[in-house]
């Protein structure tokens, strides 16, 4: 696998799809962590870390934002 431009921060690095729930983007868009044109789009693992850790510790206000459907690629 071959060193690329991450979407989310510009760093050069191995990117790779990263799966996570229409809650937890959904939340992850409405507090501007992820912007919602990088949904389903390789990302760096430390952008998939902290993104991780975002939600991890906004647990709570999560289970809060509503669930919506988003446009993925299939």
């Amino acid at each position: 696998m071959k060193s690329q431009e991450c979407p989310r921060c510009s760093n050069t690095t191995r990117l790779a799809k990263r799966t996570f729930s229409d809650q937890a983007l959904a939340a992850l868009v409405v507090w501007k962590d992820l912007s919602e044109k990088l949904i389903d789009e390789p990302i760096c693992e430390d952008c998939y870390e902290e993104l991780r850790d975002v939600l991890i510790e906004r647990i709570e206000d999560v289970k809060a934002v509503e669930p919506r459907q988003f446009n993925r690629a299939s």
